[in-house]
C-alpha cells in the first residue's frame, strides 16, 4: 500500500513537472531562445533517468541471476531490501535539497517580459480547463504526447527484466538504457537549437524524430525476439 501510494503521489507530480520546461520558457526566454529552453529543462529529466540505471545495478545486487558480480551470491532477499531502501532515501534527501531550494527563492517572473506571450494575462484553471476538454485537436496532441511517453516510461524502468531472456546482465542493461538516453538528450537539444534557428518546421521535426523513435523501438523489440527473427544480438 505504501509503494502504490507512493507511485501515486508520484502520478500527481508528472503533470506538473513535465509542464514546467514549456511554462518557464514562455515566462523568462524570448521566441528564438524557447525551444532550446525547453529542450534543456525537460531532457535533464530523462538525464537523472540514466543515471538511475548506472545507481540501480552498482548499488542494488541483481536478484535474476544474470549478473557476473561475486557480491550476488551472497544477497538475500533483507540484503537487496536494504539497497533499495538506501537509493530510495538517498533520492528523497536530494528532491528535498533541491524542493527547499526553490522553495527559498524562484522568482515568479523575469522583471522585464522577454515577449508578449510571457506578458499576457492567463485564464483560470476551470476556464482552461475546460476549453481545453473541449478542443478536439488539444486532446489529439494530448493522446500522441501520452502514449509514447507512457509506453517508453514503463518500458525503460523494466528493461532489466526485458533483457534477462536473451542473457543481458543488469550492468549491461543499465549501461544499454543510458547510453541510449543520454544519446536522446544529445540529439533533443541539438534538434530543439536546430528549430529555433529555423522557424516554421517543429511540426516537421517533431514528425520527423517520432519516426525515428518508432523504428528504433521496431527494432529493438526486433532484435530481442530472438527466436522469430533470428537478428544478431550483441551488447
Amino acid at each position: 500500500r505504501l509503494i502504490h501510494g507512493g507511485q501515486l503521489l508520484n502520478g500527481l507530480a508528472g503533470p506538473t513537472v513535465m509542464n514546467a520546461a514549456p511554462f518557464l520558457s514562455t515566462t523568462w526566454f524570448s521566441p528564438d531562445e524557447r525551444a532550446t529552453a525547453t529542450a534543456i529543462a525537460s531532457l535533464l529529466n530523462y538525464l537523472g533517468a540514466a543515471g538511475a540505471f548506472l545507481v540501480g545495478p552498482l548499488v542494488v545486487p541483481s536478484p535474476n541471476g544474470t549478473s557476473r558480480l561475486p557480491l550476488v551470491s551472497q544477497s538475500n532477499a533483507e540484503h537487496i531490501k536494504d539497497r533499495i531502501e538506501a537509493v530510495l532515501y538517498a533520492e528523497f534527501g536530494m528532491v528535498s535539497l533541491l524542493f527547499s531550494a526553490v522553495l527559498a527563492y524562484f522568482p515568479s517572473r523575469p522583471p522585464f517580459p522577454p515577449s508578449v506571450a510571457a506578458a499576457s494575462q492567463r485564464l483560470s484553471y476551470r476556464r482552461s480547463f475546460c476549453r481545453l476538454l473541449s478542443n478536439f485537436r488539444f486532446l489529439m496532441i494530448a493522446l500522441a504526447y501520452a502514449i509514447p511517453l507512457g509506453v517508453f516510461s514503463g518500458w525503460s524502468g523494466v528493461l532489466d527484466l526485458i533483457l534477462t531472456p536473451v542473457h543481458v546482465s543488469q550492468v549491461d542493461a543499465g549501461w544499454i538504457g543510458f547510453w541510449s538516453i543520454v544519446g536522446g538528450c544529445v540529439v533533443g537539444i541539438a534538434m530543439a537549437r536546430f528549430a529555433d534557428f529555423i522557424r516554421g518546421m517543429l511540426k516537421f521535426i517533431l514528425l520527423l524524430l517520432l519516426s525515428g523513435a518508432t523504428l528504433a523501438s521496431t527494432w529493438f523489440t526486433l532484435t530481442c525476439l530472438t527466436s522469430v527473427t533470428h537478428l544478431p544480438l550483441t551488447t
